[in-house]
């Protein structure tokens, strides 16, 4: 599928944040304190706002009725410990 735009770096950061979270629990999605807090975002509305923005553009789908669902639809890289572990968030700008 292609996709019209491209994320914000924003955007990208709550992707790979997501992927990488999903890859070391075995498929958990965080909740959105979770991604706020470790995002460093003022609130997990802010958190909800992005979520739902990669929604909208077809980068994920949350699926409805179930707590922590979130899928992703495009191929995210996720930067990986040199024991090969999934790296929940390396921030791209100091």
């Amino acid at each position: 599928m292609s996709q019209p735009f491209s994320p914000t770096p924003r955007q990208l950061d709550v992707l790979r944040f997501v992927r990488g979270y999903q890859l070391a629990t075995g498929g958990v999605t965080p909740t959105y304190r979770e991604i706020a807090h470790s995002l460093r975002l003022f609130s997990k509305s802010n958190a909800h706002r992005l979520i739902c923005g990669l929604e909208e553009r077809g980068w994920l789908r949350r699926l409805p009725g179930r707590d922590r669902a979130i899928e992703i639809l495009v191929p995210v890289t996720v930067p990986r410990a040199p024991d090969g572990a999934p790296l929940y968030f390396v921030p791209i700008d100091g």
